[in-house]
Formats: structure tokens, sequence, C-alpha cells
């Protein structure tokens, strides 16, 4: 093998010349970077799942918090097979206490899946209500699956932050979804072929009689409601001149009303379920080697109870969600050691060490990466717009005979 030296090279002439013996010019071959000074990558030590998608819609973060659940329901030893092979598994004794526990167990993980799609949903609409988002901004929210007897007495806590989830006001009018979904919902309502043909000869017959009435008086009203039109365009420019602040508050008004059009990424629903089960293959593989690493959620622990806990702003509004503001201070705290065990390198500082309970966590992220670990939250200029954690009203018992 030839190997690269910064030594002269041979002259390809008889009688070598000065500018044989110079340098040769710095090129791509012989130049090695210089690495000695450059800081490290900013690496998280925990888990991190990315997505080949622009921003994480609510369907994609609903899923995979599901499926973060049923891992950790079976890692935690709260169930003793997994979650799919739980629900496939038929019970001959139906009317024992462990047969019991099981079908309570199942029915509120299902519940709580089809809970966490509009919860998601309602949480982006949440934060887009708020005064410091941006149209088409993109935030970061966290969920938390604690272990226990209790909220306060939680053993174990495993988050759940999604990067660049995306922020839309759901449900307003003129969202393109509601418009799809009115179009397949109106072809239901035809009427049969024979109405139609009824309905068209009326028309006709009608529309005969009053072309002969209507026909001298079409130019006649066309001028009249030209001049009226002049009338009230002029009243307007007059009102509009004496306020000084008309525009700028239509303005300001219609920007806050804007809803961008929701983040449309799958073509059909086939499409979508198809991305779905891969994201949560690659979510699986990512948590199997998070256990390979040591950066585990397992944990040997007696069944006990599951809370599923939310963080979202105070105008979050949904049925199946209760707001807990005695928990947030000791949550935050448990979010701040999981933010600093996701960029360590951007955590260092001259704090003594103190001995913490293991922090357990996943990343969901879009293709570009997790963002910036210094992404400040602005401080919310009304009480409805502060954080605090919220948690789920359903009851998740784990059971260990089956």
């Amino acid at each position: 093998m030839a190997l690269i030296s910064f030594s002269e090279p041979p002259s390809s002439q008889g009688h070598p010349t000065d500018s044989s013996r110079e340098t040769p010019p710095k090129t791509k071959e012989n130049v090695q970077p210089d690495v000695s000074n450059q800081a490290p990558q900013a690496t998280s030590k925990l888990p991190v799942v990315a997505l080949d998608v622009d921003v994480l819609t609510d369907t994609i973060a609903a899923r995979l918090a599901t499926s973060l659940l049923g891992h950790v329901l079976f890692l935690k030893n709260q169930i003793p097979l997994p979650i799919v092979q739980l629900a496939r598994m038929s019970s001959k004794k139906n009317n024992t206490k462990a047969a019991k526990l099981k079908a309570d167990l199942l029915s509120s993980y299902d519940i709580l899946a089809s809970h966490l799609v509009t919860t998601f949903s309602a949480l982006s609409t949440a934060l887009a209500k708020s005064a410091s988002s941006e149209v088409g901004a993109t935030g970061r929210i966290y969920l938390a699956i604690l272990v226990g007897p209790s909220l306060g007495t939680a053993k174990s806590r495993v988050f759940y932050g999604v990067d660049q989830f995306a922020i839309h006001v759901w449900g307003k009018r003129g969202d393109p979804t509601d418009g799809d979904r009115s179009g397949e919902g109106g072809s239901g309502d035809e009427l049969p072929d024979d109405s139609d043909t009824e309905g068209e000869t009326e028309s006709e017959t009608e529309s005969e009689g009053a072309e002969s009435s209507n026909g001298d008086d079409a130019e006649c009203s066309s001028e009249g409601e030209a001049e009226d039109e002049d009338e009230d365009q002029s009243t307007d420019e007059e009102r509009a001149d004496g306020d000084g602040n008309t525009d700028e508050d239509v303005k300001q008004e219609n920007a806050n009303n804007y809803s961008p059009p929701a983040p449309s990424i799958h073509k059909s629903f086939a499409e979508e379920q198809r991305f779905l089960q891969t994201a949560d293959r690659l979510f699986s593989r990512t948590l199997a080697s998070a256990d390979a690493d040591g950066h585990a959620i397992s944990n040997e622990m007696p069944p006990s109870q599951t809370h599923i806990l939310i963080r979202a702003p105070r105008r979050f509004v949904h049925p199946a969600w209760i707001p807990r503001q005695n928990v947030t201070k000791q949550m935050e705290a448990g979010l701040t050691d999981f933010l600093e065990e996701s960029w360590p390198s951007a955590s260092k500082d001259n704090r003594p060490l103190k001995k913490k309970k293991p922090v357990e966590g996943v990343w969901l992220t879009a293709r570009n990466g997790l963002g910036s670990p210094t992404q400040d939250e602005a401080s919310p200029d009304h009480d409805d717009n502060e954080m605090i954690w919220w948690s789920w009203d359903g009851k998740l018992v784990g059971f260990a005979d089956w």
C-alpha cells in the first residue's frame, strides 16, 4: 500500500528546479484535519429514535407512546407476557382472579391507546393557542410513565420525549382534514336518479317562466347593485380613515385565527399504517439496543399500579386527564435529570455531584435529530400558558399470575 507523506516528491525532470523542491500544495489527499482542539459532539446517553419525517404528528406520537407503555409493563414485571401475546392468549378459566386482572388491564390499555390520539391533538391545540407559538412551529413535549402505589411514591419513572412535534390548532373550520371528511360523508346523502330527474324537470319549467319576466330587469338591477357597492365602499373607507388602528387590529385578529394546514405525510390510511408498523419495529429495536448498551428500562418490580402523566399548559382540555399541581415540582425535577442525561456535555458545571436515581427514558424525533439542548421555554405571560402535569384518570394494575 502506498503511504502518503509530506516529503519532497521526486522530480520528473533530469535537473530539478527550485519549484520542484517547494512544498506541494495542500489538497484533500495530503491534508489531515486537526482534531486535537475540536470539541466533541453532544450525544445523548438515552436511546433516540429518529424517523424519516419532517415533523411528528399526533398519530405518530400516540402510537409510539402506546408501544412504550407496553414495553414498560413487561420490562417492569407488571405483566407476565408482552402485551401483544397477552392479548392473544385465551384463558380457560375466566372466573379466576388472574383472568379478571388480565381483562381489566387489557381493557384499560385499549382505552388509553384510543385516548392518546385525541390527547396529543388537544395538546397540539393548547400549545398553538399560547401567545409564544408561531405559525407552523414545532415544539417539544413530554410524557411520563410511573410505576408505584401512587404518584408521589412511584418507584420508577420513564420519560418519553417527543422533539419536533407539530403544533397545530385542530378542529377549525377550513381544516383540510375536515374538508376531506365532509366530502367523503357527503357522497352518502345523494338523491336517487328518479328524484334528480324530477327536480331538474321542475326547475327547467320554472326557469322558462322566470326568464321572460326577469330578462327586462336584469340590466337595471345590475346597474343599481353597482351603484350600491360604490356607496358602501366609500362609506367603509371613511370609517377606516376615522379609526387609526382598524387595519392593524384586523390583521392581528386574522393572524391569531389563522390555522396552518395539518401536516400531511401519508396519502392513504394503508400507507399510514405501514409507516406506523415500521416505526414501531424501529422503536422496539432501539430499546433492545439500549438494553445491550446499559441504558435499559428493565427492572424487576412487584406488581403495582402504573400511572400516565403528560406535561401540558393549563389551557389544555381533555376529559380523560386531571391536573396534578401537587406533583408538578417533583416531576419537573425528574424532567431536569432526564434532560441533563440527554445532553451530558451541555449540563456540565461546577455543581457538586449528588447521588440520583438512574434516569430512564427515550427520545422520539424527526430526521434532523434532536434539537438544541438550550431550547428554553418562554415564561408564561398568562396563567393558561403555565406548564403543569396532568394524569390519566384510568387505572392500570399489574399482575403476575396467569
